[in-house]
């Protein structure tokens, strides 16, 4: 629950009652991974049944199976506060806590564009990319990041792409992609939009294109 009220700017820009997602990273120990998938996915699955949950998803990194991360869309940033306050979201917290190996990462966003809502194939790949432009460049960055996801919607095989900015840094997005298999992903990022994107947003970018590979946990 720290994690989340140590955000308190940041929560008070964002209107408690609008849709927030909350994107968090977590590494344990690579020891520690089986242990932790566990904590994580009950964490899943008792906040898929709380007042306000939208949607949870619990990811494992394909490539460092000790990362894994958390999306969660809720109806509002009050019903995300008051489901972490409850007992099983503070228990997980202090279970997972002694396996961690870095700091727990939650960051709150806000829908900038999110596409219709698909059914995910049975075993998908997710993709989590982390995009930070500089402050000057806020509003082409913003438009450049947008135009990208709403074109990636049209690939074969995708079957989420949204564009999600961070309340507390309106430079900062948080780019979800959900793909029926890496074969489809690799053939998107292949293009000559996805090439050009990249290329154009370079010099607008603060920081390195972060881009992470990751399967349900299940």
């Amino acid at each position: 629950m720290a994690g989340l009220f140590s955000v308190g700017q940041a929560a008070s820009a964002q209107d408690a009652a609008q849709p927030v997602y909350i994107v968090t990273y977590m590494e344990v120990a690579p020891s520690s991974a089986s242990e932790a998938g566990k904590l994580i996915l009950a964490y899943a699955s008792e906040a898929r049944k709380a007042s306000g949950a939208v949607q949870v998803d619990a990811l494992q990194r394909i490539s460092d199976p000790g990362h894994f991360a958390l999306i969660e869309q809720w109806q509002s940033l009050t019903a995300k506060q008051a489901f972490a306050a409850t007992d099983p979201a503070t228990k997980y917290r202090a279970a997972l806590n002694p396996l961690q190996s870095a700091a727990y990462d939650e960051r709150i966003h806000a829908a900038l564009s999110v596409g219709p809502s698909k059914p995910a194939s049975g075993d998908p790949v997710v993709i989590l990319t982390h995009v930070d432009v500089v402050p000057t460049q806020v509003e082409p960055g913003t438009s450049k990041v947008k135009g990208f996801v709403e074109e990636g919607r049209t690939a074969k095989g995708n079957r989420r792409f949204d564009d999600l900015v961070q309340i507390s840094r309106k430079n900062h997005f948080t780019v979800v992609e959900s793909w029926d298999s890496l074969a489809d992903k690799n053939a998107w990022i292949s293009t000559k939009t996805a090439r050009a994107f990249r290329e154009e947003l370079q010099p607008m970018s603060g920081a390195l294109y972060d881009e992470r590979a990751y399967k349900l946990v299940r």
